[in-house]
């Protein structure tokens, strides 16, 4: 407590020291005072380290043996998956099949290819079918059928050039008429004999900087024996380049046609040359220039065209068609709704009639056909696993569409002229494909179609309902069989000369056509991966329905034989 008042008393004098510093004043202080220092106190106690080490308890314990029963199920895990490439299908450079059947029937098929390289393919294809017919109380029905066909094809680094040869020859009868001592099968004849030249470059740039294209060019000559010709000269190119996620196209085409006709007059109970009227030629050309773009943004996909074409068929005619298209992907694919809305010109040449209907005469009018326009739109999917369908409506309006009538100036209602005239069309079509493994497939389609001409009464030659399925069953690989059907419905057929029953239109009278269903079967027994036999079946509920008014087809033909591959 003294220490304490001492200090204070230090303080306070130092104070009015440093006061009297700062202010001259005199101060004078009176009285007695003892000043004492109390004494001092001594720390015994000296600094020391702590240790913090601590001694650890040692501790010892037994352990008891003791055995614990676990339950446990192994859950199984599914494989992985390995990315592991599977050993190449051993390939086989010939193929032959080789066939007899009912109607003095025989088939050749004759395939040889090369084996798989980086430089080189090449191919030969002979194909051969024949027949007596086999159609009583009518003329002869027999024909023939012959192709050959060879090509090569080279890879270059970022190319390919591909050439090829081909030739035909197709023999047919107009056998739609009434037979007659005074008649002889061979003024009855037709051949078909066609000689074509393809060749194309093509390339494959992986880089989208570049563009890639295809550029081609054919020729093709047809000679009858009814001394009428015919030339075709194409020459074309294809180009395209993306951009981004668009992809830009352009595609060309020039298409030459010009037919020469030593035009035989016919006997109306004959088909047989009587007089000769001169060659006439008829030459068309058609100039295709369609440009394009397609995106692919996501699940949409889309595309905007525009085909501009000239048509030469009475002089020069600009011809324009929109050529649009667009899907959209739903629930990953498993359904796609689509619409799109086209166009087109078609040729309609000697070469293209006749393989639709041989038995036309051998120098018809031609003139092209406009699809002026085809709207539609569908939905495609799968419904369930394995099961796949699409359906589609669809509007279509044709000008010139080409229709067959019976001829009654050149023959006896045995041979087709060639008329045109506008149709509009209504089509409902629905198809149905299942897979079942490798084992079974199964495919089937409905089309639904109402025709409604311009001036023709009718469609002429054209079903309303058409049906057709095919399925097929390869029991390990071993045994196939293989069904087909098609049906169609009513048709009616038509023909200038009157029959007292129907209304003639534009001088043309119907002729109804019955219905029909076409059932195939086919069997295949493989011996070894090189040997087979097969036996076919064919029209075996059709009997002898009219293809064409006075044309029934072939009725139920047998037919079987080997395969072998080399």
């Amino acid at each position: 407590m003294k220490t304490t008042r001492n200090i204070t008393m230090l303080i306070f004098s130092l104070l009015s020291l440093t006061a009297m510093a700062q202010v001259e004043q005199e101060i004078i202080s009176i009285g007695e005072r003892e000043l004492t220092v109390g004494e001092a106190q001594k720390i015994a106690e000296l600094p020391s380290t702590i240790d913090t080490t601590t001694n650890a308890y040692q501790m010892s314990y037994d352990i008891i043996p003791r055995q614990v029963e676990v339950n446990y199920e192994v859950k199984p895990i599914k494989a992985a998956k390995l990315n592991v490439k599977e050993p190449l299908t051993k390939l086989y450079r010939g193929y032959v099949k080789a066939g007899v059947g009912a109607y003095t029937t025989t088939l050749l098929m004759v395939r040889y290819n090369s084996l798989r390289s980086r430089d080189w393919a090449y191919g030969v294809k002979l194909d051969h079918l024949s027949s007596n017919g086999g159609l009583k109380g009518l003329g002869n029905s027999a024909y023939s059928d012959n192709l050959a066909d060879v090509w090569a094809r080279k890879y270059l680094k970022k190319h390919t050039l591909e050439v090829g040869l081909n030739y035909e020859r197709n023999v047919n009868h107009y056998y739609g008429y009434v037979p007659d001592e005074d008649i002889e099968e061979k003024d009855f004849e037709q051949r078909y004999s066609t000689v074509g030249f393809r060749a194309a470059l093509q390339s494959y740039h992986r880089d989208s900087s570049k563009i890639n294209h295809r550029v081609w060019t054919s020729y093709q000559k047809m000679n009858t024996l009814l001394t009428s010709s015919e030339g075709n000269f194409k020459i074309g190119t294809s180009l395209s380049k993306w951009e981004g996620i668009y992809k830009f196209g352009l595609d060309a085409e020039f298409d030459r046609n010009s037919m020469s006709c030593g035009l035989n007059y016919i006997d109306e109970d004959v088909l047989a040359v009587i007089d000769y009227i001169g060659p006439e030629d008829v030459n068309n050309t058609i100039i295709d220039i369609s440009p394009s773009i397609k995106t692919q943004t996501g699940d949409l996909t889309a595309t905007v065209g525009l085909g501009i074409v000239t048509d030469g068929t009475d002089g020069t005619r600009f011809r324009f068609y929109p050529r649009a298209y667009v899907s959209y992907s739903l629930f990953d694919d498993l359904f796609t709704p689509y619409a799109g809305l086209t166009g087109d010109l078609t040729r309609n040449s000697l070469h293209s009639l006749s393989r639709e209907n041989p038995f036309i005469l051998p120098c018809p009018q031609l003139t092209n056909t406009s699809k002026n326009y085809d709207l539609y739109a569908g939905i495609r999917g799968t419904i369930i696993d394995n099961l796949s369908f699409n359906a589609k409506v669809s509007v279509a309006a044709y000008d010139d569409f080409a229709y067959f009538i019976n001829d009654t100036i050149y023959s006896d209602e045995n041979a087709f002229e060639m008329r045109y005239d506008d149709l509009n069309a209504l089509s409902i079509n629905g198809e149905l494909s299942y897979k079942h493994s490798d084992a079974l497939t199964f495919t089937g389609a409905l089309t639904l179609t109402t025709f409604t001409p311009d001036d023709f009464e009718k469609a002429f030659n054209l079903p309303t309902v058409e049906f057709s399925t095919t399925a097929i069953y390869d029991l390990n690989n071993q045994f196939v069989v293989k069904a087909t059907i098609y049906a169609a419905g009513d048709r009616y057929g038509a023909t200038s000369r009157p029959n007292g029953v129907d209304d003639g239109v534009n001088g043309l009278y119907k002729q109804k056509l019955r219905s029909y269903v076409d059932s195939n079967l086919s069997f295949e027994y493989r011996y070894t991966k090189k040997i087979s036999a097969f036996l076919e079946l064919n029209n075996i509920t059709g009997g002898k329905y009219p293809r064409w008014y006075n044309y029934p087809v072939q009725p139920f033909l047998v037919m079987g034989g080997l395969t072998y591959s080399f």
